[in-house]
């Protein structure tokens, strides 16, 4: 017979158990909602599969469009093609569900939505005047010349470019020890006339 301690213990960790726990998160599928009946099926051929098509995703017939079938990078069966949706095309102040991404609860999503988001790509059509060849350019040279000229200076050998130092020559010795070394005495050669060579 176990100690009535070590049996409230035992019972304490049956109750934590991880079927009992699995068990009591309910079903992972609502009734009425199974991810097969949301999988794109082949593209409609004739006008009642575009009306079951365009039911399928909660659109009016007259708004559903097809991918195309020769488009080999976002056809997807049955999915409506709804064109180019980007962030900035939607309302900032409308009370999204998602207002990081401004999309609500079930709302259907262009294919490529993952290009299209707050902080990827954008065509409004505003800024399409901004993206010229010569303004790139510009843009580009706005940065890279500045760099350069920054590069320049600060790697100039000449010791009179920095000038937030004052030029200094190097420490004038009365002797060439240079000469002198390692077993002269540097007395035999004086410096008569110090060279302002500086290189």
């Amino acid at each position: 017979m176990l100690a009535p301690r070590l049996q409230k213990a035992i019972n304490a960790s049956r109750s934590f158990h991880l079927a009992r726990v699995m068990s009591m998160r309910g079903p992972l599928t609502f009734d009425g909602w199974y991810p097969r009946d949301h999988k794109p099926s082949a593209p409609p051929t004739n006008e009642a599969e575009r009306r079951a098509a365009a039911v399928k995703y909660g659109l009016r017939p007259e708004d559903y469009h097809s991918m195309d079938k020769d488009d080999v990078v976002k056809f997807a069966g049955d999915y409506p093609d709804l064109g180019i949706i980007t962030y900035d095309h939607k309302d900032p102040y409308e009370a999204w569900t998602d207002r990081q991404n401004r999309r609500n609860w079930g709302e259907l999503v262009p294919i490529d939505m993952m290009r299209y988001r707050g902080d990827r790509l954008t065509f409004t059509g505003l800024e399409a005047e901004d993206y010229t060849t010569w303004g790139s350019i510009v843009m580009c040279l706005r940065v890279l010349v500045p760099m350069a000229l920054i590069a320049w200076y600060f790697c100039n050998d000449d010791p009179n470019a920095l000038r937030w130092r004052n030029p200094a020559m190097p420490k004038q010795y009365p002797y060439d020890f240079y000469r002198a070394y390692p077993f002269d005495d540097p007395r035999k050669y004086p410096i008569v006339n110090y060279s302002f060579d500086l290189e």
